[in-house]
């Protein structure tokens, strides 16, 4: 190891919940760390601070192995999430640590009881969920100067915590994502694909109903949030011959290949989801996949860069406007528009790295 190398500062990004179901991390903690290994990489070493769980998918040197996966909400739970945090502020001082957005609450007094500003510390929070009730405000109160800085995905997320913030994308492209190289096809499978945590805010009856009236082909594939739920979207689907339904845990590989054999990807968003910004728009356009969704604060940035269609209502998606989209000009076009979009974030890389690695210790 050279002497430059062994100077580097290093930059922790850390799961203190570390949730996982049947042994398996969901949604998007693995991908943002694997991002900010990517992202800081020429900058300071980077390591990936995780529960038991996290040895699933990140080598050990660069791990900082957590004593514990935290998979409910009990009391003893959120012990073992103070016991993370130990070990994080312990192993970290001196250095640089980023949390990722969960059991934003339990952290927070962790941050306020536990830790002694050695270190320069950064939130990622997706919303203001932090600081929505006169008791959450309090706890963020004590924990607020311990923190040197949130990391955003809107203006209006970063000033509800009233610290320095930077806005930037969920997640950064980085030219190294799995579904880089996906190419255009003249053949798909799919017209549509929903793919993803299967929640009632989401929209997938509604779309299922809607689509099953039509003659696009369509993959509907993720884990339901309640039986329920479940229930209402196979009673549509059975009966549709165009709607190819997949309930359970998608793998990282399914996930990829559901996404290069759909010609676009629907984001029904609705109540939370319509105003908190989503991993899984990302993931799409990232693959060269345009987005058909809701019209919400999510998703304004489809509309803006032209990498998709904005609809109010599900009924604006007539026979005219399908035809449209399924039109290869159409389709080409979004395409070339999302090309163009990735290109921007080579300035979101520069923009956090410098907001996380300008700070003084």
């Amino acid at each position: 190891m050279s002497n430059e190398h062994k100077m580097k500062k290093t930059l922790y990004i850390a799961d203190l919940r570390s949730h996982c179901v049947n042994g398996i991390s969901t949604g998007h903690f693995f991908p943002i760390a694997a991002m900010y290994q990517l992202l800081f990489d020429n900058s300071c070493d980077v390591v990936v601070a995780g529960g038991p769980v996290y040895k699933k998918r990140f080598k050990d040197e660069n791990l900082l192995l957590l004593p514990y996966n935290v998979c409910g909400t009990s009391l003893k739970d959120k012990w073992h999430i103070m016991k993370n945090a130990i070990k994080l502020f312990r192993e970290a001082k001196n250095q640089t640590i980023v949390i990722q957005q969960g059991s934003v609450v339990t952290v927070l007094i962790a941050i306020a009881l536990l830790y002694r500003r050695t270190s320069n510390l950064f939130m990622i929070q997706y919303s203001n969920e932090g600081v929505r009730s006169f008791f959450k405000r309090i706890i963020y109160y004590f924990a607020k100067n311990k923190i040197d800085g949130m990391i955003c995905p809107n203006d209006e997320v970063g000033k509800a915590y009233g610290i320095p913030y930077c806005v930037v994308p969920d997640y950064i492209y980085t030219g190294s994502q799995e579904f880089d190289l996906i190419e255009s096809k003249q053949q798909y499978l799919y017209d549509f694909c929903m793919v993803g945590r299967i929640a009632e805010e989401k929209g997938f009856v509604d779309v299922a109903k809607f689509f099953a009236k039509t003659k696009y082909m369509i993959v509907i594939a993720g884990k339901t949030q309640n039986a329920e739920l479940e229930s209402k979207l196979r009673l549509v689907c059975e009966g549709a011959s165009n709607i190819k339904l997949h309930i359970g845990y998608v793998s990282d590989e399914e996930y990829k290949n559901y996404l290069e054999s759909s010609k676009y990807t629907i984001l029904n968003y609705q109540g939370e989801y319509s105003r908190r910004s989503s991993g899984v728009v990302y993931d799409t356009l990232f693959a060269g996949v345009p987005v058909i969704g809701r019209k919400c604060t999510a998703l304004d940035f489809i509309e803006d860069n032209k990498v998709g269609f904005l609809y109010t209502d599900l009924n604006d998606l007539n026979e005219g406007c399908l035809n449209k989209l399924m039109d290869g000009e159409c389709l080409n076009r979004f395409k070339k528009n999302i090309e163009n979009y990735k290109k921007i974030h080579v300035q979101y890389k520069k923009k956090i790295c410098q907001f996380v690695l300008d700070k003084k210790s």
